[in-house]
Order: C-alpha cells, then structure tokens, then sequence
C-alpha cells in the first residue's frame, strides 16, 4: 500500500487552461506595470510590512469586488424582468451586463496583483530585474559554477598503464573480491 499514488487528471480544455495561463500573465504585467508607475510617478509602493498590513490591502480590494458584484446582480435582475419585453432594452442590458462583468474581472485582476504584492514583500521577496536582466545573471551564475573556460588537459602516462595507454599486464595476485591474494 506504500506504493500508492494519487494521480490527478485534468479534463479542462485547452482553452481553459490557456485561458488560466494568459490571465496569470495579465495579472503579473499589471503587478509589474502599476509598480513601475508608481516609481515613476515618485510615489513607489511601500513594502508591506505585517500580516494586518497585507489583509488590509485584500479587505480594501475585496470590497471593490463585492460593489461589482452587486452592480452585476442588479444587472441580471433588470435583464430576467426585460425577457418577456420585446424592443431594444434587453440588448441595452446584455451590453451593460458585459461591461459589468468586465469591470468586475478588472477589480479581480487587481486584487489578484494585490495579492502577488503581499505574497512577495512578506513571503517571497520580490525580483525588480527585467527578464533579460535575469537572464544574464542567470548566464553569469552558471559560468561561475561551472569555473569559467575549460582547461586543455595533458595526456600523462598514469601508473599501471603501458606506452600505448593500455593497462599493464598484472594479473597475479588479483582477487575479484577485493582480497589481495597473500604472497
């Protein structure tokens, strides 16, 4: 029974989960680009600093989610009264239902950032380096471990081997055990 795995199957399609991955990108370039603008604007991010400090940011992000939630709610609720209205007001609401919902992943996204903020100034730390930056660094980091430039090696006649590299015939005595036969 030691040998047991729990395997996961993931029956999601490839457009979920390309959509996953590309929202996950959208969220660290807006991580990235609100915290390069911040700099900019001479107004850079503070660190954060505790625990109540990162809830705080959530809470405050959480709610934004929460009032378009309810903008969304009110929403449906005008496009379920509209069904049996014929005219051009259902289409009106789709669309304002769109921008909602838009509105509404927006905040999500932006919490999300927030989240990756949190995560990163009080758990993980933070890489401000362009990915060519750490690229190369990366590069360095490798040629220092690996010692730089390979050496050229000179051939030498080791012990136990002949002109030709061949090892010499000393064959007496040998115990394939490892027990020096005892003279």
């Amino acid at each position: 029974m030691s040998d047991y795995e729990q395997m996961e199957i993931d029956v999601r399609l490839e457009s979920e989960k390309d959509l996953k991955t590309n929202v996950g990108k959208v969220i660290k370039f807006f991580y990235d680009k609100r915290r390069m603008e911040a700099e900019e604007s001479g107004w850079p991010l503070k660190q954060v600093k505790s625990k109540h400090e990162g809830y705080g940011i959530a809470a405050e992000a959480f709610s934004k989610i929460g009032a378009k939630q309810k903008t969304l709610k009110r929403g449906m609720d005008d496009y379920l009264a509209l069904l049996q209205v014929k005219g051009e007001d259902g289409v009106s609401i789709c669309g304002d239902i769109y921008n909602q919902a838009l509105e509404l992943a927006m905040e999500a996204i932006g919490m999300a950032a927030d989240a990756t903020r949190i995560l990163n100034d009080l758990y993980y730390g933070y890489d401000s380096r362009t990915p060519i930056e750490q690229a190369i660094a990366e590069m360095n980091a490798q040629k220092d471990q690996e010692g730089g430039e390979f050496e050229e090696v000179e051939e030498t006649q080791g012990e136990g081997e002949n002109g030709d590299g061949g090892p010499q015939e000393e064959a007496e005595g040998y115990d394939p055990d490892g027990n020096p036969e005892e003279s």
